[in-house]
This record gives C-alpha cells, sequence and structure tokens, in this order.
C-alpha cells in the first residue's frame, strides 16, 4: 500500500464543528476502502495567496493516509461534489520521502523506549526566575589613606 497526502482547502467561513464533520467524512471515506490514517493536521485559517470564489481566507487541513490506488480518485469525485472544499491537492510519497520518515522513525524510537528494569532518566528542570531582580547597594568609597612623607632632618 502507498502513502497519499491530500491537502485541503475549506472555507474559512465554516464553524469549528463543521469542519470537524468534514474531515470525519472523507477518513471515513478513507477507511470505508481499505485505507488507514496516519496523520490529520489541521493548519488552520490563512490568508490566500489570491482569491478563490471572492475568499480572502481559507482553512488548511493535511490528511496523511495509507491506501490503494483508487482512494486518490474517491476522494476527487467527493472533493469536487463538496462546495465547502475550495482547492485541494493529492500526492503521493516517492521514495525519498519515504526514507526520510524511515529515518524520522529510528531516530525516535531509541529515544522513546524504556525497559521497566532500567528506569529513565530524569530530567531535572532549573527555575529561573521570569524576572531577575537587579540589587543596588548605596556603598560609600572610604577616603583614601593619604600618604605620609617622613622626611629626614
Amino acid at each position: 500500500m502507498a502513502i497519499y497526502e491530500t491537502v485541503l482547502i475549506l472555507d474559512s467561513l465554516l464553524a469549528a464543528k463543521e469542519i470537524d464533520v468534514l474531515v470525519e467524512q472523507f477518513s471515513g471515506i478513507i477507511t470505508a476502502n481499505g485505507g488507514t490514517i496516519r496523520k490529520v493536521d489541521k493548519w488552520g485559517k490563512k490568508r490566500l495567496a489570491f482569491e478563490i470564489r471572492k475568499k480572502q481566507y481559507g482553512f488548511y487541513v493535511a490528511i496523511e493516509f495509507e491506501g490503494g490506488g483508487n482512494i486518490p480518485l474517491l476522494l476527487q469525485s467527493d472533493y469536487n461534489y463538496n462546495d465547502k472544499v475550495m482547492r485541494y491537492l493529492t500526492y503521493q510519497y516517492d521514495k525519498h520521502q519515504l526514507q526520510a520518515l524511515k529515518k524520522a522513525a529510528e531516530l525516535e524510537a531509541p529515544l522513546s523506549v524504556s525497559t521497566p528494569d532500567t528506569p529513565a532518566e530524569e530530567v531535572v528542570e532549573e527555575k529561573t526566575p521570569a524576572v531577575e531582580e537587579t540589587v543596588v547597594e548605596d556603598t560609600k568609597e572610604e577616603p583614601a589613606a593619604e600618604e605620609t612623607k617622613e622626611t629626614e632632618e
């Protein structure tokens, strides 16, 4: 199964519940056709580079999933049917992106694994005050000792 990512620009005037319903709807299409959702990122409301349907803002959502080759076609037909989707892009990860994912997983795996026999190292945070206090001491300089010259008579 290949790994895909689909990026959507939804209408920014939608309520948060409506956005969640749309994301669940698109995720349901993926899972109903044998795919698995890897990650859903809601990037939020952003200004568009140019107006789309006389709108200057859009709500960005990225869905990363694994699945067969027919899932992107099914998503595309649903995106075209839905008026709340302003733009979309679905692409398949190439071998370079897959290698980068493997390396990232390998780097994270040893850090997160801890055995019950050996306790994980405790992280000690040093608490620093948010505002540093400066103490100004009123110090008076002592008068310098005068050098006395002894003159020989």
